[in-house]
């Protein structure tokens, strides 16, 4: 991984990070009407929230849910 600098490698940061998150992240693509997407985005900007944490947080809502079903 990385340039060889008199026979030693040298670490390359962006290969690593490459290399990590194919192995570690995973991406979800979805569609949705602009409108909508519009309209999220701008009570995303008035809110002052991101985008991700929104959909972080609805996933782990999604997921506790689920938890708390299984146990019952």
């Amino acid at each position: 991984m990385g340039n060889r600098t008199n026979g030693e490698k040298v670490f390359n940061q962006h290969e690593y990070q490459k290399k990590w998150d194919k192995e570690n992240m995973k991406s979800i693509n979805v569609s949705y009407k602009t409108e909508f997407v519009e309209s999220f985005r701008e009570a995303l900007k008035v809110l002052g929230l991101k985008q991700s944490d929104v959909i972080r947080k609805a996933m782990q809502a999604v997921i506790d849910e689920a938890e708390k079903s299984s146990q019952e």
